[in-house]
């Protein structure tokens, strides 16, 4: 009865005062508690899980530093639906990764459908006229080279290995190449980087150990299975066929092949490699995201793709995903260029998607046939305005790279950043609509 509630402290005019009035908590209520159990301790509140993420893309911050904040800031508290301020222990970083493992990315959807079905209900989300693009969403990993990748399988097998010895015994001979192979990894990054002859012939000495290595483990996971270890030696035999994987693929590029399934990333093992054609980083480690913006730059969909596919080929799942979140089909949808096609197969796509208008500029010199159509010129003008969106997400809400793992990792990333961009524009929209009514009336009363 001593607390002081945030009603009479906090300034009712800060932005995620506004914003938590404009989400449906009990909605987010509804469509998440399928995935709690009855039984047992109960779990964390939806509200507060779901507002710690939409604030940790907000304020693009790791899951440490949004609790840290969380347990700091009385804004952030009141969001998450405290009435007072809270001394103790609310919530741990662990209990962030826990929830994210409970919902998956379905829960992840119907979090997003939610927030979008309420919002498009108040009048604030307009889906007559889209614009769709791509873009390349970078993985949380190094540089992939060859060198690299037979280093480190090398170091975690050898790893592994001493793991066992330690828990287990093996008395087998295993030479682990620590001190050799790094001296060549050295000398391939530093004296060589320069001499392709040399730093061609020391890859394939790395390659020689990595592949010894690879050999020793696989005799001693086959021991362990034999002896009745299956836990240590199903471990250590997914590292020997990644191993086994690697070294095959480094054979391919030295021989001057193209593998078909390259591996880029010892612990993500579906990252694809994305051109875009840009200057300043011509190829990306990671998946190729599909948005779906409206004229206000609000995102009403999005899609992800672990190989670099073309983009008239991710429109019809974006447009889809956004008669799921909105509940309609777009009036005009417009593209870039790397959305052309003929216009006979243009008109086979738009019937299939359901448009009215599509609105995608021709390659080459002669414009398009309604290229001097109000309609398309209005379309690629507001196409514009994705550019900037796509820049936002990767600077300010953590899409510049994903430390989610696995490919559902990616999809929880975009739809996190996504909500809390359309969070900050649906506040911004509310507040215009506001001050219009409140001009509007006391003009009215004038």
């Amino acid at each position: 009865m001593f607390e002081l509630n945030f009603a009479d402290l906090l300034d009712s005019g800060h932005e995620l005062m506004r914003g938590k009035k404009l989400i449906d908590w009990d909605q987010l209520h509804e469509a998440l508690r399928s995935y709690y159990s009855t039984r047992g301790r109960h779990g964390k509140p939806i509200r507060l899980m779901v507002g710690l993420h939409l604030l940790k893309h907000h304020y693009n911050c790791s899951d440490e530093r949004a609790v840290e904040e969380l347990h700091e800031n009385a804004y952030w508290q009141s969001f998450c639906g405290f009435k007072c301020f809270q001394r103790g222990q609310i919530v741990e970083a662990t209990t962030l990764v826990k929830f994210r493992d409970r919902i998956g990315v379905e829960g992840m959807q119907h979090i997003e459908t939610a927030l979008l079905n309420h919002w498009h209900s108040k009048g604030l989300v307009k889906t007559r006229r889209v614009a769709v693009d791509s873009t390349a969403q970078p993985k949380n990993i190094a540089y992939p080279t060859d060198a690299d990748l037979l280093y480190r399988i090398r170091e975690r097998i050898v790893k592994q290995v001493k793991r066992v010895r330690q828990t287990i015994g093996l008395k087998k001979p295993f030479r682990s190449f620590a001190r050799v192979s790094r001296k060549v990894l050295l000398n391939i990054k530093k004296l060589y980087c320069n001499q392709p002859d040399k730093r061609q012939q020391k890859i394939k000495e790395l390659l020689s150990m990595a592949n010894r290595v690879v050999r020793q483990a696989s005799r001693i996971s086959n021991s362990l299975y034999a002896r009745g270890h299956k836990d240590a030696g199903r471990k250590l035999n997914q590292l020997v066929s990644v191993g086994r994987r690697v070294v095959n693929q480094t054979r391919q590029v030295l021989k001057g092949e193209k593998p078909d399934r390259r591996l880029y990333a010892i612990h993500e093992h579906k990252v694809a490699a994305i051109k875009k054609g840009k200057a300043n980083k011509p190829c990306e480690f990671g998946s190729l995201v599909s948005l779906t913006i409206n004229d206000d730059g609000m995102i009403l969909s999005h899609a992800e793709y672990q190989q670099n596919i073309s983009d008239s080929k991710t429109v019809g799942k974006v447009v889809n995903r956004m008669k799921a979140n909105t509940g309609q089909r777009p009036d005009v949808l417009a593209g870039d260029r790397g959305f052309d096609q003929s216009y006979k197969k243009q008109e086979c796509c738009r019937r299939r998607w359901g448009v009215k208008r599509l609105a995608i500029a021709k390659k080459g010199k002669k414009p398009h046939r309604d290229s001097d159509a109000p309609w398309f010129k209005k379309a690629l003008m507001q196409r514009v305005k994705i550019e900037p969106i796509i820049g936002h997400l990767k600077a300010d809400h953590r899409m510049d790279r994903c430390r989610y793992k696995g490919p559902e990792g990616d999809t929880t990333n975009v739809v996190w950043a996504a909500a809390a961009w359309n969070m900050r524009k649906a506040t911004r929209i509310h507040a215009v609509k506001q001050a219009k009514a409140q001009k509007r009336k006391a003009k009215c009363a004038a």
